[in-house]
């Protein structure tokens, strides 16, 4: 703990100060929040039972009039109310407004309605209010983006829309992060949406039909509806559609086909009502990128209905056949005590698996209770055939064929049930949790290796050795995990908004794993003799508890925790062959603390601090040599204890609500304890030559710390915006070099600027990215290479008539550092579309990429003691032609 501290910029002697400076000014803070009041709160619905987001509301109490909005589940709340009579007015696009008198009494300070809304069958259509439009609001956990800020044009999918909102990327595979997180959740209207899949729904939604985009630090339902926030969040892409635009039919069907092995056909479609929704899906799809050429074969159908006001229930299946092959280079430097092992790699897989996905939940939200029930079961059978050749020069000289087959089967079947319920005191809940997991791995390998000898100083080969294994292994792994949580209010919540409670909570996971390897030889002397040394019957199971105690406060701006956790953990290890029993107990503390906080309408804060304990897996604990590379044989270590990480991150956005300006700031820190690191060990063979010997120590030391930023602002009524966004990050990891420890200081920086135009006939945007890191081993023995990229990207869209549309874009960059040939490439790509029918549902596309022909893919990875540098050989420069139709209808 005293070393987090330290990291973070506290000294040691100092942490008892600063604990207590910031508890009295968060008491301060909270006192002064929970002055005596009149509170007003509810969730706003419409004759459906449908929340609605962006309501309206307004309160006038005596001469003061409060304004707020509801949120995207449609609920809302009002403090600092003076009067014991109010009027409430609500107000919502689409539907009659509403206006009620209430009153409160000294007994009643709080009042909890759900107001129904009803539609306006009479909304004039075709009126338009111009007003100025506020780009970013900023509440807590989440930041809302307005879409009629933006451009949208007719036949724009979300996916463009998301595409102009600062601080939002999306990748070329259509994967979208927010600050540098990924989106692993999609809502419409806070509701669950088919898949929850965001990648395969944002390019099929059309854009016009979206209000609002909200970004949520989520914490998950059971925590919504409890109010206990625990562990981290991720990052939800909540869709808050147009009046009457919450239900619909929509499809699509595509076939492509293209130079290189390039050829798809595609197709869905989708029944979308307020209560159900059924969706199919199939694919046949061949591309040729930087993972290799692969060909797949896909299907899905899910199905999902409200079976009443309170309960859900959803079910999906699908297959995947995918075939894969694939050519990569690496080079690779090693480091240790002695000189530098140069290593070349080239290696040729042909990969194919079947996967068969279930999923079935079951959800019940009401006022009191919360009901969640779930079971995901994966069936995954996959074939590889590994060719590949390795040259070790330096330290070590020696030359490796290597070829294998390997036949896997992996069934794996999770389940989980979670209640929670709210007691009769306001605040007070409780709820408890189970899961289990069961999966099995059984693996059948034929591993065939050639090692070709050098003597010292030779440059002949002076032996080679062949060698046959057939490697059987058998894996169980299963897990039971239960959780408990109670929360206690503390104060009387009637005065006001405020709320504050003590929670106590306990988490309990058993982990247990295990294996059976039985190894083989086959040579000239021996068939199917069974090597005693590399064969086991070996078991893990790992024990850990988590009791935590913490404060929690709760008021409009501001929320935050603060406790303490404590974590005992055990982990028994049990191997047959030799007998063996080794037991290693270990235990943490950890402070708990999350905050939120808005400072302003335009101004939030948040903070969050968790630590956790993670067991070593199965090889690293187990003592049995893997030979599956004979340069480099693992032996792990049943001595290992389990790895405790302590994590924090600090975020801060601010926009500007008259110019739309936007600024966010994250910061994220890991300070790693035992962390476990392989000892690479040189090793003296029969023929007196080296090879290497990987085994698992515990070692402290290894730290992390990176920022970023995305600063951006439209002009010239938002059809231009400029971003500047940049991370800088610095981290410190350890291994053992002959068991001396070595640390690799490492440090990133990165850089860009992007100019966007987007207006009804012309979309535009230019960028210049710079990145540089750095290692910097405390074993270097020569200079270590550093890597900078520069880069230069155009892309455009012109419209030339309202249904033909042309695009470019083109971008140019320079690599420097790299150990493989590096080349500059330029590339350039172009295209051209023709869309047809009334509405343009049908799209006839030409692509051509990289019309040079000077694509490479190039990556550099660091690994305890190792940089390597990968290429793939991928033809990049291809052309395709594709037919698209969309067929939709929302809100009809």
């Amino acid at each position: 703990m005293n070393r987090f501290l330290k990291f973070s910029g506290i000294p040691s002697h100092c942490k008892g100060l600063f604990f207590l400076i910031a508890a009295l000014n968060l008491l301060v803070i909270s006192t002064a929040l929970g002055q005596s009041g009149y509170r007003i709160s509810g969730t706003v619905k419409d004759s459906l039972n449908k929340a609605i987001p962006g309501a309206a509301i307004e309160v006038i109490t005596g001469k003061d009039t409060v304004k707020g909005n509801t949120d995207y589940r449609g609920r809302f709340a009002v403090i600092g109310i003076v009067t014991s009579e109010i009027l409430l007015t609500i107000k919502a696009m689409g539907y009659l407004s509403i206006s009620r008198r209430y009153k409160f009494t000294p007994e009643h300070r709080s009042l909890i309605i759900q107001p129904v809304m009803d539609r306006d069958v009479n909304t004039l259509k075709e009126v338009v209010i111009k007003a100025k439009v506020i780009p970013i609001r900023l509440m807590k956990d989440t930041v809302e983006y307005n879409a009629a800020a933006y451009m949208v044009r007719e036949t724009d999918r979300v996916e463009e829309l998301l595409r102009q909102l600062p601080g939002i990327e999306i990748d070329n595979e259509g994967k979208v992060s927010a600050m540098g997180r990924p989106m692993t959740k999609l809502r419409i209207n806070g509701e669950d949406f088919f898949t929850n899949n965001v990648k395969d729904f944002i390019s099929q939604l059309p854009a016009d039909m979206v209000a609002k985009i909200q970004v949520i630090n989520d914490y998950g339902d059971e925590a919504n509806f409890t109010g206990i926030k625990t562990g981290a969040s991720e990052k939800m892409l909540n869709l808050v559609t147009k009046p009457g635009r919450n239900k619909g039919n929509f499809g699509n069907t595509s076939v492509s086909g293209g130079t290189n092995e390039r050829y798809g056909l595609q197709t869905n479609a989708n029944l979308w009502r307020e209560k159900k929704q059924i969706g199919v899906k199939g694919s046949v799809i061949s591309t040729n990128n930087a993972a290799g050429i692969n060909r797949g074969i896909s299907t899905g159908i899910n199905y999902r209905d409200k079976l009443s006001k309170e309960l859900t229930t959803s079910i999906a299946y699908s297959f995947d056949n995918v075939k894969n092959k694939n050519h990569q280079i690496d080079f690779i430097e090693t480091l240790n005590t002695i000189g530098t092992i140069y290593t070349s790699d080239e290696s040729q897989r042909n990969s194919k698996n079947n996967k068969h996905n279930v999923n079935w939940s079951l959800q019940s939200v009401g006022d009191k209770s919360y009901v969640q029930a779930g079971v995901v079961g994966t069936f995954l059978d996959n074939n590889d055939l590994f060719m590949g050749k390795s040259n070790q020069r330096g330290v070590i000289k020696q030359d490796q064929f290597n070829n294998s087959t390997t036949k896997d089967f992996s069934p794996d079947l999770n389940a989980n049930v979670a209640w929670a319920y709210r007691l009769k005191k306001p605040g007070r809940n409780i709820s408890v949790g189970v899961s289990a997991k069961n999966g099995t791995s059984d693996t059948q390998e034929d591993l065939n290796s050639q090692i070709s000898y050098y003597g010292p100083g030779q440059a002949s080969v002076v032996k080679d050795s062949v060698l046959n294994r057939i490697v059987n292994t058998r894996t169980l792994s299963r897990s039971v995990g239960a959780s408990f949580r109670f929360s206690e209010p503390i104060g009387h919540r009637t005065d006001s908004l405020i709320s504050r409670n003590l929670d106590v909570y306990y988490n309990f996971q058993l982990e247990v794993n295990n294996n059976d390897l039985l190894t083989r030889v086959n040579n000239n002397s021996s068939v199917g003799r069974v090597i005693d040394s590399l064969s086991t019957v070996y078991s893990s199971r790992f024990i850990s508890h988590l009791i935590g105690l913490s404060y929690r406060f709760g008021a409009e701006n501001l929320s935050y925790s603060l406790g303490m956790t404590a974590q005992p953990n055990l982990l028994v290890v049990e191997n047959e062959h030799p007998v063996s029993r080794i037991t290693r107990a270990g235990f943490n503390m950890a402070p708990v603390a999350n905050m939120s906080l808005i400072l302003s309408q335009n101004t939030s804060v948040t903070f969050t601090y968790n630590g956790n304990s993670i067991a070593p897996n199965l090889s690293q604990l187990q003592p049995v040599p893997n030979t599956r590379n004979l340069q480099n044989i693992v032996i792990g270590n049943p001595n290992l204890k389990s790895t405790f990480n302590h994590n924090a991150s600090f975020t801060y956005q601010n926009s500007n609500l008259v110019n739309g300006r936007a600024l966010m700031l994250g910061i994220n820190s890991t300070l790693v304890k035992d962390q476990i690191v392989s000892n690479i060990i040189l090793k003296r063979d029969t023929l007196n030559s080296l090879k290497q010997q990987t085994r698992f120590e515990n070692a402290d030391g290894t730290y992390s710390l990176d920022a970023l930023y995305s600063w951006s602002k439209p002009f010239v009524e938002n059809k231009f915006n400029v971003e500047f966004r940049g991370s800088i990050g610095v981290a410190n990891t350890v291994s053992y070099t002959d068991s001396i420890l070595n640390t690799n200081r490492g440090f990133n920086f990165a850089q860009a600027v992007s100019l966007r135009m987007n207006q009804k006939g012309l979309s535009l945007s230019a960028a210049a990215n710079y990145t540089y890191s750095s290692n910097r081993y405390s074993l270097a023995l020569g200079n270590l290479k550093d890597i900078q990229i520069y880069e230069l990207n155009v892309n455009a869209k012109a419209f030339i008539t309202p249904t033909i549309s042309i695009g470019f874009d083109a971008s140019k960059r320079i690599n420097k550092g790299y150990s493989l040939d590096a080349k500059n490439p330029f590339l350039m790509n172009a295209s051209i579309q023709k869309t047809f029918f009334k509405k343009q549902q049908a799209t006839l596309k030409l692509q051509a990429y990289d019309l040079l022909n000077q694509g490479n893919y190039l990556m550099r990875s660091v690994s305890d003691n190792s940089i390597i540098d990968s290429k793939n050989s991928q033809i990049t420069r291809y052309f395709q032609l594709s037919f698209n139709i969309n067929l939709q209808q929302f809100g009809g």
